[in-house]
């Protein structure tokens, strides 16, 4: 008789992946990690019959390593997913900073960036079939100090401790947009297998991860076998009604249907600024209609104000500083832009609704992550948790709901690799 799979999750946020596992592939998500009060409360919320270990994972990895040890028996965990925090992740090159360290000269380190050692604890101690690692695509080349106090790569670390013990390793870059997320997120997936039946039909891992990401490097080209037509934002929310961040910021029937209020500032240097374009390249007066050519322009010849970001400050106007992403509209006719935690601020990475003077709603970005989706037989709740201040009687944090839809992976995308280990093991 065969054994029931079983999986586990750390740095679980609001266990918005364990949805593709758990409620995607009818998989138990036996226990879950998170730091953060508010995200655990959210999979107690949603995932009654998982074991929610709240705190750091460095104090508790002990506790957690017991208590599924404990459920298993003698049988081996099936899946085990991690998504450590990727704000520290450094995009610099990986030869810089390790000859840096090694000079002593070593620069700021960010300590979450080593939260990925009691994960890697986690695994040696657990030896499950299979693990997901997810995170930015910059942890290619960081740098960390390693359980010896040496600088090393992340990926090179992880192959070093784990090889060993049976494991077979890719790393891959992946767009979800390639799967049916409409949403372009690209991050690094690593995938270690520890079966010796699907490895020996595997071709082997790139040695000593010199090049982890040969070939594999690259992900699947759009339109290409392998991979699905991309999903727009013309698909996925033209059919929700019109919102306005002056005049209209809720709708009427669905809560989650609202956006944040714009200054009259941001709605003029965005009510000019056609789709798939920034208000930063607003150079056509809206009163004269001239258009002026001096690129740092903030008025017309005429007088009138030029529809572009400026700020006053220490007695001058000038052009505010930002990437040219910055208020800038999304395309209809393609996947949303990255949706991170600062998904309500227009100023951040292309954040415009592609022609309503707004940014997406809730409702809008828990459809483009795919935790609001037809294929979940239920409803991923946020209601009762206190985050923040709940606005207009709101019964959730719209902040939580944000940042929690930012850090997450979608799980539509964790639903459709999960199902592709299980395709491996046929």
């Amino acid at each position: 008789m065969k054994r029931k799979r079983l999986a586990g999750s750390l740095f679980s946020g609001g266990g918005i992946g364990d949805v593709g596992i758990d409620w995607g592939t009818s998989i138990p998500v036996l226990a879950a990690c998170e730091l953060v009060p508010s995200r655990a409360a959210l999979i107690r919320k949603n995932f009654p019959m998982t074991k929610v270990f709240e705190g750091d994972v460095r104090d508790i990895k002990a506790d957690y390593i017991k208590y599924i040890k404990a459920k298993l028996g003698s049988d081996p965990l099936w899946l085990l997913t991690l998504s450590p925090p990727c704000q520290g992740m450094s995009s610099n090159g990986a030869g810089r900073i390790s000859a840096e360290i090694r000079a002593g000269k070593r620069p700021q380190e960010d300590e979450r960036n080593r939260l990925i050692l009691p994960g890697i604890d986690i695994l040696e101690n657990l030896k499950p079939e299979w693990f997901i690692l997810e995170n930015v695509r910059r942890m290619e080349n960081t740098i960390i100090r390693n359980e010896h106090d040496r600088p090393e790569n992340i990926l090179d670390c992880l192959h070093r401790r784990l090889k060993p013990l049976g494991y077979l390793i890719y790393a891959n870059i992946i767009d979800f947009r390639d799967y049916g997320v409409p949403h372009h997120r690209e991050r690094l997936i690593t995938i270690g297998c520890r079966i010796p039946q699907v490895i020996s039909r595997l071709p082997p891992s790139p040695p000593g991860f010199t090049n982890h990401l040969s070939p594999y490097h690259k992900p699947p080209t759009h339109g290409k076998k392998g991979t699905m037509p991309w999903v727009t934002l013309q698909e996925s929310i033209a059919h929700l009604p019109a919102l306005d961040a002056l005049s209209k910021t809720h709708d009427d029937i669905d809560p989650f249907h609202c956006v944040p209020k714009w200054s009259e500032k941001q709605y003029f240097w965005m009510k000019f600024t056609s789709e798939g374009q920034t208000a930063f390249d607003n150079m056509i007066c809206v009163k004269c209609k001239k258009e002026m050519q001096n690129k740092t322009a903030l008025h017309c010849d005429c007088g009138e104000s030029l529809p572009r970001p400026q700020i006053f400050k220490k007695g001058k106007l000038r052009l505010i500083k930002g990437f040219k992403s910055s208020y800038r509209r999304m395309w209809w006719n393609k996947p949303g832009g990255t949706i991170t935690m600062n998904s309500g601020v227009i100023s951040s990475d292309l954040k415009g609704h592609p022609d309503q003077n707004r940014v997406l709603s809730l409702r809008e970005i828990l459809i483009l992550s795919t935790l609001d989706h037809p294929t979940w037989k239920r409803e991923y709740s946020f209601e009762g948790i206190n985050y923040g201040r709940m606005k207009n009687d709101q019964s959730f944090s719209a902040k939580l709901v944000r940042e929690v839809i930012g850090e997450s992976i979608p799980p539509l995308a964790m639903k459709k690799m999960v199902e592709h280990l299980l395709y491996l093991e046929r």
